[in-house]
């Protein structure tokens, strides 16, 4: 989302989809980051359906306000005085950093499912045990790419389909008014209560970070200058600062996973501005960026009308694993708000090593994997893995000794079976009854 596109239009109000999460659902999440517990003896992982965010990349729109036409709401070096880093990439794209991140996901998933027999643990894959999926963004694509040479360097894989509406439907009646009024409900009843709640301190530190802003950017928000981030006014049915600065927050996650010198990670202010280490610092600001996205993609109305897609293409590749039908690994690779459309769809909630509530990380996954018992039906577990926000700037190697972050995520309304699993036909019926049918295209 482009940080000022809706500056004068109710500071960025043009909410995203996503899902309904009941208030009590962290009342059963395992502790933070906690490996998933073994499940039973005696049964076996069928397969898995990995739905991931593409890697770390940089900014989604122009830097440069020259490549904006001088629009100071189409531009990132609008916000604030000084430059922002380009990260030397065209806007969107895969960084190389990011490539490498994602790579040593891919080998994390060849070790750890290599365990449970659904991949070999040498060489290359039974020809069409393996797929993925992405649409055609180029950091999507290439993600993919970075997993597959994670997994298989030097094998030949050409199971990979690129489809660019794989995970969007039709508008199904979509309405802005509805959405912002879910989103609103979803937040609490009011942004502004957020934003001088739990967001005040971030949100403080953060304009720090940043500094005044431009001149002309206080006249587009209706300013006077000199005018900062905090002075964006926020009520109950906008977001205001939330807004603005929920992009600006993550882009300090990309200047510090890409290997940028601490003194010019958000300038070298981040440890000034929260009392904390420069990644602990950044992870505190990113409850912006969390917050915003969450409320904008996980609400019941956006969930339902924009998650329907993406949960539609997720369960019918976990049918085809528990039918036992084509691939046993399959990599949907995509964005950070369809996997908040899942989740707020199956009432899923999360907090990964390092990151705030909600927190999508860059490269981070929603593992669906199918166990059969020796008896009876298949479950489906839900695992979320992720790098922490050290892990991208350091790119340890990841093993199932030394992983990422993982949480098992139990599914809302689903009775836990073992290791926060729901059982399949349990589980088919609770994302049936989710999904908008009118919302779904299928090809």
């Amino acid at each position: 989302m482009a940080i000022a596109a809706g500056l004068a239009a109710g500071f960025g109000l043009t909410v995203c989809g996503t899902g309904a999460l009941a208030a009590d659902a962290t009342a059963t999440q395992p502790v933070m980051g906690s490996a998933p517990e073994p499940m039973p003896t005696g049964w076996t992982l069928k397969g898995v359906v990995v739905l991931s965010r593409h890697g770390m990349r940089g900014p989604t729109y122009a830097v440069d306000c020259d490549q904006a036409g001088g629009n100071p709401n189409g531009c990132l070096d609008a916000v604030g005085q000084l430059p922002w880093p380009t990260l030397g990439v065209v806007a969107g794209h895969l960084l190389p950093e990011g490539y490498d991140r994602v790579r040593s996901m891919g080998r994390y998933y060849r070790l750890r499912y290599a365990e449970d027999g659904v991949l070999p643990k040498t060489g290359c894959p039974v020809p069409k045990s393996v797929y993925f999926i992405a649409d055609t963004d180029e950091r999507v694509v290439m993600t993919a790419g970075a997993v597959m040479d994670g997994m298989f360097p030097g094998c030949d894989i050409d199971n990979l389909v690129v489809q660019g509406d794989i995970y969007r439907g039709p508008s199904c009646g979509y309405s802005k008014e509805k959405s912002a009024k879910s989103a609103q409900d979803f937040a609490g009843g009011s942004w502004e209560k957020a934003a001088k709640g739990d967001l005040a301190g971030p949100i403080a530190a953060l304009d720090k970070v940043v500094g005044p802003l431009k001149p002309e950017v206080c006249t587009a928000l209706g300013l006077k200058s000199p005018c900062s981030s905090a002075d964006i006014p926020t009520t109950d049915s906008k977001p205001g600062v939330i807004n603005f600065l929920s992009q600006p927050a993550e882009q300090l996650i990309m200047q510090y996973g890409s290997g940028l010198p601490i003194s010019e990670v958000g300038w070298g202010r981040v440890a000034e501005a929260t009392g904390m280490s420069t990644s602990e610092g950044i992870g505190y600001i990113n409850k912006i960026h969390a917050f915003n996205d969450w409320v904008l993609n996980s609400s019941p109305y956006d969930a339902a009308r924009k998650g329907s897609q993406v949960l539609d293409v997720v369960e019918r590749n976990v049918r085809d694993v528990v039918e036992g039908k084509g691939a046993q690994f399959r990599f949907l690779s995509s964005h950070d708000n369809y996997i908040l459309h899942v989740g707020g769809l199956l009432g899923l909630t999360w907090k990964l090593p390092s990151y705030a509530e909600h927190q999508v990380p860059l490269a981070g996954s929603i593992a669906f994997e199918v166990w059969q018992p020796p008896a009876g039906e298949p479950v489906v577990r839900l695992v979320y893995a992720a790098q922490s926000i050290d892990q991208i700037r350091d790119n340890p190697d990841l093993t199932p000794q030394s992983p990422p972050g993982l949480q098992v995520l139990p599914v809302k309304d689903c009775k836990p079976g073992p290791s926060g699993s729901c059982a399949w036909p349990a589980f088919k019926k609770i994302a049936d009854h989710a999904i908008i049918k009118a919302c779904v295209r299928r090809s």
